[in-house]
């Protein structure tokens, strides 16, 4: 067995659903994710037989030697044959120190189906086709490619994601019509939600809303980008989430809810009837 480290590390392992698991297996190899180890921990004839691309076979005795080029912030998936081993794996990362461990609920089997789900759905790529003149000097100057506008460049960040915490309406405005994916999560698991309450855009964030965007996205921490505002004191923003039907009542890894977070009296006042 293991030799065990004499203390543990405070973080706690986490589980994952496989579509979440799934996301960021694709955000990986869309390279919006700069790092990601994937382990099986099923007997070795069924990793043989088949598993997830990029998946290396996980046991007792090769977990020295597949650990040792990880860094210690390397995100971790682990999956096994229905989700039950894996979390007994997930927590020995975490005993050794590993930050972000997951183990994915539900196993191979469920995984697997969410990625051919995620794969059977991609469609071809929104390209800058008779983009304005603004559109190809902002592709050009981030260095994005102009035939796939959903493809990620520094921090996993999107074009749309770019014009976001940029704060740029009009060329997020266009991006949108010209077909983006919304829900593209960078490297951290944000959106453009998020990085248009950095940015502090509120018409921004209503245009994001009314083209559809999913305002509730937790990214890899669990939180939210009500979170986010609340925590940060940005009470207009927490305001206007409510107001386009962000939900106050989810939680994040801590079990915290947005009214937990919330920094000012203001923010406080808007989100005081979820705070437990």
């Amino acid at each position: 067995m293991i030799a065990m480290p004499l203390a543990t590390h405070p973080v706690r392992e986490r589980r994952i659903s496989p579509h979440d698991a799934a996301d960021m297996i694709m955000r990986f190899r869309e390279g919006a994710l700069p790092e990601l180890a994937i382990f099986d921990v099923r007997d070795a004839m069924s990793f043989k037989t088949v598993h997830v691309p990029g998946a290396q076979h996980l046991t007792d005795s090769s977990f020295p030697t597949l650990t040792r080029g990880l860094t210690k912030h390397t995100p971790i998936l682990v999956y096994c044959y229905h989700g039950n081993a894996s979390q007994v794996w997930a927590q020995t990362f975490v005993d050794f120190r590993f930050v972000e461990a997951w183990s994915v609920d539900g196993g191979f089997e469920e995984l697997s189906a969410h990625l051919g789900s995620r794969q059977a759905g991609r469609v071809d790529p929104p390209r800058a086709t008779n983009a304005s003149a603004a559109l190809v000097s902002f592709i050009s100057a981030h260095g994005f490619n102009p035939d796939d506008l959903d493809a990620p460049r520094d921090h996993g960040l999107t074009p749309l994601m770019r014009a976001s915490l940029l704060g740029n309406v009009p060329l997020a405005d266009e991006l949108i019509r010209l077909g983006v994916d919304l829900d593209k999560r960078n490297m951290d698991g944000n959106t453009a939600v998020w990085m248009a309450c950095v940015s502090g855009k509120a018409e921004l964030l209503r245009r994001l809303a009314g083209a559809g965007i999913d305002l509730d996205n937790r990214n890899d921490m669990g939180a939210t980008s009500l979170m986010f505002c609340a925590s940060a004191g940005k009470t207009d923003l927490v305001a206007l989430l409510l107001e386009l039907g962000a939900d106050p009542m989810i939680t994040n890894f801590d079990d915290l809810r947005a009214g937990d977070l919330a920094a000012s009296r203001e923010c406080l006042s808007l989100l005081r009837h979820t705070v437990k």
